[in-house]
Order: C-alpha cells, then structure tokens, then sequence
C-alpha cells in the first residue's frame, strides 16, 4: 500500500505526462492505429502487387524451334481454377505461406505469371538473363518430341536468377508446366501397356493436419508478436521515464519537488508507478489491438485463428517486464542532465529486445536451461510458447519469479540513483557514485533497495551455478554420491560469502545486519520445538497437496539413490546431515532472515515477512514443493523477527531439514514408496499430534523471546517503536540523503 504523498506524486506524473501529445501519441494513438493501418496497407500494397504482377509477362528463353512447344504446354486447362478455388487450403501449407512466402501470397493465391516464349542459344540466353531482358531460360534437347516418343531419357535444365523474385516466379511457373507434361506422358505410356496409373504407385501417401486453427496462427504470430509488444512496452516508458527525470532537471522544476515535505522514496515511488502505468497501458493497449486486427483480417480457407487463450497470461508477463524496464529507464535517464542526452542515454535499452529478437528466432531454441533466467529473452520464448499452447507451470514459475526479481533489482538501482543528491543536482554524473566504495556511508542495516537487487542478482547466479555443477558432476548413471556433495557446496559462497562481501563493501554494521546476537534461552527452546515438530507437519501438508496437485515421482526419486549410498555409513549420513541440515541452516538464514529480511523491514513487518518468505520459496523448486517452502520461508522470518536473532533460525531450519532425512528411521516409521499418479502417504496420526503441538508450542515460545532495552529497539535495521507520530522532515537540496 502507498503512501498518500507518494500517491499524490504519482497523479501528479500521470497528469503531467498526459498532458504531453508525445506521451498521448506513442502510448494510445499509435496501438489503436498501428495494426489496423497496417492491415490496410498490406492489403492495398498486396493488391497493387497482384494487379501489376497480372499485368506484367515474364519472358523465359528456350532452345530454337521450341517456341511453340512450350506455348502448348502453358495452356493451363479452364477447370484448374475452379479446383483450386473449391479446393480447401491445408493449415500446414498456409503455414509455410505465412512464414516463407510474398506479401502477396500471405494475402491470399498470388496470381499465375504470364509467359512467353523467345528462342535463343545458350549463350544469347546468359547474357540476356544476366541484363535482366528475359527472367530464365531452359536448356534441353532441340529433338524433345523425338526423345519422347522413343521412350528415352533426357535431360531438361531450367536456369534463372535466385536473386530476382520475378526470375523464381518464372522457373516455378516453367517446372510446374514441365511437370504436368511429364505426368501426361507417363500416362500415355501406361494406358498403352494397358496399365493403370496406381499399378506404379504402391500406396498412395496423403497428410492431414491435426494442429488446431489457434496453434497454427500462434506458430506464425510467436515469432515475431513477442518481441513486438516488448518493443512497444518500452516505448511507452521511454517518454515519460525522460520527463521525469532529466526533462525535470532541463525545466528545473526538480528543485520545487524535492523541497516538498515528500521522503525521496515516496517520490521515487509516485514517479516509478506513472512510468509503469504508461508501459502497462502501452503494452495491453497493443496487444488488445493486435489481437481484434488479426482476428478480423481476411484469413480465407487458411484456418488461422488468433491463440486467445493464451492472451491473460501473455498480458501477466508483461506486468513485471514493464516494471522492470521502468526502473532501468528512470534510473538511466537519470544520469543524464538534459532530455537528449538522456534519448542517447537510452537508445541502446532498445537492444536488449533486438537481442531477444535474435534469440527467439533461431530455429530449434527452446525454453530450458538458462534461457529460463535469461531477462526479456526468457518472457518472448514464454510467450511463443503460449501461443503453440505450450509452456509447463514450472517453466511460467521459473520465467515469472525472476523477472520479479529482475524487476525489483531495476527499481531498487533506480531508487539508489534518485536518492543521490550528486546525480539529482549536477550536470554530469557517473556510475562510481554507486560502486565506489569510498561514496558509502558506514553503519546500519541495508534498505530495502539493496536488499532487492541482492535478491535479484543471486537469483541468476545461483540457478547458473548449480546448472554447472549438475553438468560437470552428474554423469550417465545419475548423480553420484561424490557428486551430491559438490553440488551443494557452493551454499557457502552464494548464500553466505556473496552476502557477507557485499555488506561489508556497503560499510552496513555486519552485526546489525546479520542479527549475530545471542539468543534468549526461550528462543532457543522454541526453535527446538519448531524443529522437532515441523518436519512432520510439512510432511502432512505435502500429503494434502498431492491429492490435488499432481507432482513427479521422477523428481523426487533423482536424489534417492545419492542419499541412499551417503546414509548407509556413519560418516556418510554425517556429510549428508551437514550437507542438508547444517549448511542451508546457516546459509540460507544469513541471506534471506539476514540480509534480505533486515533491508525488507523497512517497508513493514507483515510486507517484509511475506516478501522474504515467497522469495525464499522462489529460490527452491520443484515447483510442487513451492507452496510449502514459502509457508517456512514466513515461519523462519517470523522467529528472526520475533527474537532479534540469526541463530534461533538457525536451529529450526538445520533440525526441520536434518531430521527429514533421519527422523522416519528415529521414529521406526516405514514410509511406504510413492507410485507414480497417487497422492504422498500421511503421516500416522501419532506422529502427526505431538508434532502439531510441538510446533504450538515453537511458535509461543519463539514470539516476544527477545531482548530488552537497547537490542530491542535498535538491532533490526527498522526504525525503532515510538509511541509519538514522527512527520516526515522537509527535504532540502542538501538534506536529501538524510
């Protein structure tokens, strides 16, 4: 929930960019006119083409004394039209029209060229069709009619330029009449042996499309339609983007904003959301209005229909695309000092599309490993995908979560650059402002902009790094035990060393940060409690979940055979409990409970709990584990939150996860094998009540279990309590930062 001012900032942008026709013509006017107008122009074009093309006779050279032959053979018999026209376009066929043909063939049946004949030798025919005076030439024998009635073979050669699409209308024009003379004669020499033409034909081969009419058009639109609305996303945030930001400084009406009573996120935030409105309006606007266009276009017998069930989620991808080109476009054109630099600023964002483009449209590219993560060109392989009513749930999650992520990183480096009094006030500024580490201020806790784009930048890291891992370490027979081990080493770096680096880079206080406090004993009794009882009732929520949601056993049996080799020795299942208990327990809480939940509480205590724990969720899949994870992701901040912390997380996240792996042998409980299609066993119900109350329990004990006086009111990165309402300070030019 915004502000009131920052809501007020964001009418205030919104109003203002309405106001500018530049604004009103690329985001409004140019997708309610852009298809429809060009729907028109292709056709007046195609039949501008069609007439000429009827009008114009191709000259083809042929060999002397064969004039008349071939002017024969051109007669085209009267019925072949009407067939063709009664005949049913095959969708296979108008795919391949759609994708490879003329402007004028993708309208509809281009016309037949028109032929006539001129006698030349070889060597007059090369000069003439290299001046371009005849559009190909054929060579063969002079005696054709001798070679035929004699049963013999010859050869018959047709030359054109491939460069010339006048020469290639002409030699196909030229195959298909030498074709048809030869399926006549062949028939001519059947019916004289008194054999039936099907007597040499041993099956006669026929094809049938079984592809519907929306996936046949969606195969068409995919490769192109994606990259078109990205395209056009940006559009409608570059203008208003430029203006708040650079054309504001030009006009130096910045300065009377700034000394408003407004906190700069607030005015961060109005701005970010008028920008993002336009992009969001700009982009649904071009989809609706391509989508009505193409649905009302002239498609004759083709069978194509535009994928409308593929359009809700297509305009939800674009939701945080649009999100995260805003925050690049406004922390951009924030550098600059006046509104053409800031156009020379942002030109090359426009490639980062064109990149996608390129990507997209490589024959056999699919959406799988990291192209999964890879940003924009992930959303354009998502929608083309959507529109072949492809796409899995894991793949939308995957695409989903971490143009989020990308999302919230670009608004975080956004509002990073808006909040520098540098960048805001002077004619030139630079990128060291924000890597420098000698422009950061020492102590605190992170905000919430850094604690975003951390997010956003180990989502990537991480998922390319266990992608090499798996490729170097797994070989034919699986992964190996060996293998396991390595595989979830780089814990350490990505969740813990990479944190830790940059919060002391930042100059954050690395205590404050990562809650390294001692825990009250109540604390650590009532992580022991979540510990013991959680790793039931999880087990017992999986098993609810899978009566509806269907999940691969393949998945879920891959790790089976590693943890089954580890386990079977005492030193084995040693490694195996520090590799799943102790190190996500201590990694992942520094990160997420660590440095994400203490630059997230800023915003909140709910807002900071829930968007840690769907960010801790979005980290792990499969997918069908995601629900769950996410409920612990909120649990675990809770108990951070609750007992100023790290370690009591610590304890609950290394004895959930440890005792997952030992806790059924402990328990003497036998859990019967999952077979593929049916739900997950439930847990016996007198494991499942004293877990419930156990976790009751944890959750008492854990809440209030802090430390009083000074950690209390200052060691979580949030403002401290207060019992009096503290109005917001009145920025000034050199007050900005405070």
């Amino acid at each position: 929930m915004i502000s009131p001012k920052a809501r007020a900032v964001y009418l205030k942008e919104l109003r203002d960019a309405l106001r500018d026709r530049r604004t009103i013509f690329a985001s409004i006017v140019i997708p309610l006119l852009l298809y429809p107008v060009m729907l028109l122009l292709t056709a007046e074009v195609s039949q501008i083409a069609r007439a000429k093309l009827e009008r114009e006779v191709h000259v083809v050279a042929v060999p002397q004394g064969s004039a008349e032959f071939f002017s024969s053979l051109n007669a085209v018999p009267k019925d072949e039209p009407k067939e063709a026209e009664n005949k049913k376009e095959d969708p296979a066929a108008a795919l391949r029209k759609m994708q490879g043909a003329s402007m004028e063939e993708k309208m509809g049946k281009a016309p037949t060229p028109k032929l006539t004949f001129a006698e030349m030798t070889e060597t007059q025919a090369e000069t003439a069709l290299a001046a371009g005076s005849i559009r190909a030439y054929v060579l063969m024998p002079d005696n054709i009619k001798d070679v035929v009635a004699a049963e013999t073979n010859t050869k018959v050669e047709i030359r054109y330029d491939q460069a010339e699409q006048r020469s290639r209308d002409a030699s196909d024009r030229v195959q298909t009449m030498l074709e048809r003379y030869e399926q006549t004669i062949i028939k001519e020499r059947l019916e004289k042996r008194n054999l039936s033409p099907d007597s040499i034909r041993p099956f006669k081969l026929t094809t049938k499309n079984m592809a519907k009419a929306a996936k046949v058009g969606g195969s068409v639109l995919g490769s192109f339609l994606p990259l078109l609305f990205i395209m056009m996303l940006i559009t409608g945030a570059i203008h208003p983007a430029i203006d708040t930001t650079a054309g504001e400084k030009e006009r130096s009406t910045l300065e009377t904003l700034i000394s408003a009573p407004v906190r700069p996120i607030e005015i961060i935030t109005g701005k970010f959301l008028a920008v993002a409105t336009m992009a969001l309006a700009n982009a649904a606007l071009n989809v609706l209005s391509f989508a009505l266009t193409f649905s009302m276009m002239p498609m004759g017998n083709s069978g194509f229909q535009f994928p409308w069930e593929a359009l809700p989620l297509t305009l939800l991808l674009l939701v945080p695309l649009a999100l995260f080109f805003s925050g690049l476009l406004l922390a951009v054109a924030s550098l600059a000092a006046n509104q053409k630099e800031a156009q020379i600023y942002c030109l090359p964002i426009y490639l980062i599309p064109v990149i996608g483009m390129m990507v997209v449209s490589m024959p056999g590219i699919e959406l799988e490993g990291p192209l999964l993560l890879a940003p924009v060109a992930n959303v354009a392989l998502l929608i083309k995908e959507l529109f072949l009513s492809h796409g899995t749930a894991q793949q939308i999650a995957f695409v989903f979560f971490s143009t989020c992520l990308y999302a919230a990183g670009a608004v975080a480096f956004a509002g990073r650059v808006f909040a520098r009094e540098e960048v805001m006030f002077s004619e030139q500024a630079s990128l060291r402002l924000f890597l420098k580490r000698r422009f950061f201020k020492a102590g605190g806790a992170p905000k919430a902009g850094d604690a975003l784009l951390l997010a956003a930048l180990l989502f990537p890291i991480n998922f390319y790094f266990q992608l090499a891992m798996q490729k170097a370490l797994v070989g034919p027979d699986g992964i190996t035990a060996t293998a396991f081990s390595f595989m979830l080493l780089p814990i350490w770096i990505v969740f813990l060393g990479l944190p830790v680096a940059v919060a002391w880079y930042l100059k954050l206080d690395l205590k404050k940060t990562f809650l390294w406090y001692a825990p009250t004993p109540r604390a650590v009794l009532g992580a022991v409690c979540l510990g013991l009882g959680s790793w039931l009732v999880a087990q017992e929520l999986l098993s609810i979940q899978s009566r509806f949601w269907e999940f691969s056993v393949a998945e879920m049996e891959a790790l089976e055979r590693p943890m089954r080799e580890l386990s079977s020795t005492f030193s084995g299942m040693a490694l195996l409990i520090f590799l799943i208990g102790v190190t996500p327990g201590i990694c992942e809480e520094h990160f997420f409970r660590g440095f994400l939940q203490q630059g997230m509480l800023r915003s909140g205590k709910w807002v900071a709990l829930i968007t840690v724990g769907v960010i801790f969720g979005a980290y792990h899949f499969p997918l069908f584990r995601q629900p769950l994870v996410m409920t612990m992701g909120v649990v675990l901040a809770y108990v951070a939150f609750e007992t100023r912390s790290m370690w009591p997380g610590v304890i609950y996240h290394t004895l959930h996860n440890s005792l997952g792996l030992i806790g059924p042998a402990l328990l003497n409980w036998e859990q019967t094998k999952t077979a593929p299609g049916q739900p997950m066993p439930s847990v016996p119900l007198q494991f499942l009540l004293p877990a419930i109350v156990l976790f009751g329990a944890g959750l008492f004990l854990v809440r209030g279990a802090r430390k009083t006086g000074e950690q209390k009111n200052g060691e979580t990165g949030a403002n401290p309590p207060s019992s009096k309402k503290v109005e917001p300070p009145v920025l000034t030019m050199t007050g900005m930062l405070n």
